[in-house]
């Protein structure tokens, strides 16, 4: 009896010490004063993320299903699409690769955004479901479950209100005219002293 009780009591402190990363959750929403049409165009738009998230500076498709995101700190996240349904306003998306822990310190991340009609306005849900960078125990600094939390949660209630102010990401835009006339007219900018377009 007595070893029974004391196997039993070492099986259960190895299982204590054994624990691993839980998984994460967030959920967050918001109001936005915009038909959901129009915030739907946003939100499904091929790299639309750099047009309105305030942390992403750069996206580019790497194929249908592959989107290269590079961040206001220079670092890149790599994001796959795996559902963009109209009927339904939803964007499914997953992060793929090896994670740069810079970038966002988690193991892996899977997310979904939503936009719902509520008459003349729209609500956004975004959901992310994810693990912390270290997938062993005892997590170094900005590792551990609270880390990845902070982060995801910066990320998610950033970018819900880049989508409710309207943010119009200046440095995503500068392609087209704009690009092409800066790139005609720098040297005489430059031999007048200006810094324009530089």
């Amino acid at each position: 009896m007595k070893w029974s009780l004391l196997l039993a009591g070492l099986l259960l402190s190895a299982q204590v010490w054994a624990h691993g990363p839980t998984p994460q959750k967030t959920d967050e929403s918001t109001q936005i004063n915009a038909a959901a049409e129009v915030v739907w165009k946003r939100v499904s738009a091929p790299c639309g993320l750099a047009q309105w998230h305030p942390q992403v500076t750069a996206c580019e498709a790497v194929n249908d299903k592959q989107q290269k995101i590079t961040l206001k700190n220079g670092k890149q996240l790599l994001q796959e699409i795996d559902e963009v349904s109209a009927a339904d306003m939803t964007v499914a998306y997953r992060l793929s690769g090896d994670i740069d822990l810079e970038a966002l310190p988690v193991s892996s991340l899977n997310g979904k955004i939503k936009v719902v009609a509520e008459g003349a306005k729209s609500k956004v849900v975004w959901t992310a479901r994810y693990y912390r960078a270290f997938t062993g125990n005892e997590p170094p600094a900005g590792q551990d479950d609270e880390s990845a939390k902070t982060a995801v949660d910066a990320f998610v209630k950033e970018g819900l209100q880049g989508l409710k102010d309207g943010r119009q990401n200046a440095a995503a835009n500068q392609s087209g005219w704009r690009k092409k006339v800066c790139l005609a007219m720098r040297p005489v900018f430059k031999s007048l002293g200006l810094s324009v377009c530089a």
